[in-house]
């Protein structure tokens, strides 16, 4: 009794399956990647050869895409900003990016843009998002990096490193030393000086010792763009070095 009842409902599903409308049975977005954003929830869902951008369900952009990632740029500020990375099948130019700026007014959507770039980082300019994308064929040259700028994004600068993008906003941002100091270089052994506030951007050959004497400028967190002047042979060099190697800081 009980199979030839799961017999008959098996039936009638496979027939309700067999006969169902066509439009029924098209596909919705599947949604691929989503962050809640203080100021609503963003995803992404993809069908065929489109990416579509939703914001709280609501679709605010498509892109000609087979799949996208988002990305939060992190602000204190009240608006807030996702990348998204559109990606595409294909031997050499695979991605362009977006930029979405959610308040607590509509979001904003930038127009396309680094196509056949790969995303190198992301910063602030103020109060304003900067992404940074490298060249895909050399990750070390060529950087390029984007603003949002009013209601839509720029180009704002290029930039020889992805350490030199970095530096360039890092002395943009940077605030005063209340007044240059000098300082006296201490801990043990050798001070590298750093084109950027970042251990991983060191400047070759370019560093002092304890005892040296350097000048303060400006600080970004934990680091300070100092000033150095060799006293014997009188060549300067500046850059960026962890504020806890100096005296009086």
């Amino acid at each position: 009794m009980i199979n030839t009842h799961i017999k008959k409902l098996t039936k009638k599903l496979t027939a309700a399956i067999l006969f169902a409308p066509l439009s029924a049975l098209a596909a919705a977005p599947a949604t691929t990647a989503s962050i809640e954003a203080r100021h609503g929830r963003v995803e992404v869902g993809t069908v065929a050869d489109a990416a579509h951008i939703l914001v709280d369900g609501k679709k605010i952009a498509t892109i000609g895409a087979d799949s996208a990632s988002l990305f939060r740029i992190t602000s204190m500020a009240e608006r807030e900003y996702i990348i998204v990375q559109a990606s595409r099948p294909g031997l050499h130019c695979h991605h362009s990016y977006l930029l979405l700026e959610l308040s607590d007014g509509a979001p904003k959507v930038s127009k396309e843009f680094g196509q056949c770039r790969d995303l190198g980082g992301v910063g602030m300019s103020g109060a304003e998002p900067v992404v940074h994308l490298n060249n895909p064929a050399d990750r070390q040259t060529g950087v390029e990096s984007y603003q949002w700028q009013g209601d839509d994004v720029i180009l704002a600068f290029e930039s020889p490193s992805l350490c030199g993008a970095v530096g360039f906003l890092a002395q943009k941002n940077a605030g005063p030393v209340s007044a240059p100091l000098a300082s006296r270089v201490k801990g043990p052994g050798r001070l590298q000086f750093l084109s950027a506030p970042d251990t991983d951007c060191a400047m070759p050959g370019v560093f002092v010792v304890p005892g040296d004497s350097l000048t303060a400028s400006l600080a970004s967190g934990t680091f300070v763009y100092a000033h150095y002047t060799n006293p014997k042979s009188g060549r300067k060099v500046q850059g960026w070095v962890p504020r806890d190697r100096l005296s009086n800081l």
